[in-house]
């Protein structure tokens, strides 16, 4: 049932007078007529009595008063409600990102923009690296924090934040451990410990060894980074780990050394192309505004 016409027939009940409430809804005497003649027929009655030049209710109109009433409270409290929703929603961003985020100043920057915008609420999810843009393209997420190889995707935009390298991480002691830069072939008879096919670390650790003339001897993969750097201390293989990450890990039983050669990957952030809400829009422009503040 249209609440327009309840509205008209509630300020009608009030005035009994079409000119009046016709100057009440800022709308025309004959299309007040119009809107209670509708009603009528929706609801099968008649509400009004006219007779000479006046008007009053009907008996199934005293009984249709309240309930008019009451629909109209409910549809304003309804819209009211949808309105706060609403406005809460553009002012909240869901963020998924790499668990290893907190290693990256980009973090930091996450945290300025927050104190600057105390309306904006982010919300922040953990998310396993190789599913990310699935969750972003599926809509569960409105922004992706993530490392790319090789990006080209016309539907999405980022912004390159920061970028990493590929270390050797060895245990203290390993004869390798005080090169200033490592051939990674020098490590083919090693045990490593890396990170899962789950990860989008998994291929670029395999292709970086291939290209190196080897396949690498697994002992473990998973995906978490704090075990296999507990595993290296332990003297139980080496890894290839992000330069960044393995240096948020501080310990004096293990050390990192640079390679000869890498593969270039970058850190950013991530969004599909097109609309996105006020606060989706204010954090992409303070992205753009502050990336210089972030070394590579």
């Amino acid at each position: 049932m249209d609440s327009r016409k309840l509205k008209v027939f509630v300020d009608l009940s009030k005035t009994l007078n079409y000119t009046e409430t016709a100057e009440n809804l800022f709308t025309t005497q004959g299309n007040i007529s119009k809107q209670i003649m509708a009603l009528e027929k929706d609801l099968g009655v008649s509400l009004f009595k006219r007779a000479h030049r006046k008007i009053e209710l009907t008996q199934q109109a005293i009984i249709a008063l309240p309930y008019a009433k009451r629909i109209i409270s409910d549809c304003n409290d309804l819209e009211n409600r949808l309105n706060d929703f609403q406005a809460a929603k553009n002012l909240t961003i869901e963020l998924h990102t790499i668990p290893t985020m907190p290693s990256y100043q980009s973090f930091n920057l996450i945290t300025k923009f927050l104190q600057k915008h105390p309306e904006v609420h982010m919300q922040l999810q953990e998310e396993e690296s190789y599913n990310l843009v699935t969750s972003l393209k599926a809509g569960k997420c409105e922004i992706i924090f993530a490392r790319t190889f090789d990006f080209d995707d016309p539907d999405l935009e980022r912004i390159v934040m920061e970028k990493d390298d590929f270390v050797a991480v060895l245990p203290k002691g390993h004869k390798f451990s005080t090169a200033k830069k490592l051939n990674l072939a020098k490590l083919k008879n090693e045990q490593f410990l890396i990170l899962g096919k789950t990860t989008n670390l998994y291929d670029p650790v395999i292709k970086m060894c291939q290209n190196a003339g080897f396949m690498p001897k697994i002992a473990y993969e998973g995906t978490r980074v704090d075990l296999i750097m507990q595993m290296v201390q332990n003297n139980m293989g080496v890894s290839l780990m992000m330069e960044k990450t393995a240096k948020n890990f501080d310990s004096d039983d293990f050390v990192t050394v640079p390679l000869t050669s890498n593969i270039a990957n970058d850190l950013c952030f991530i969004r599909t192309k097109g609309d996105h809400s006020s606060a989706n829009e204010m954090f992409w422009k303070y992205l753009n505004n502050n990336v210089n503040q972030i070394g590579g």
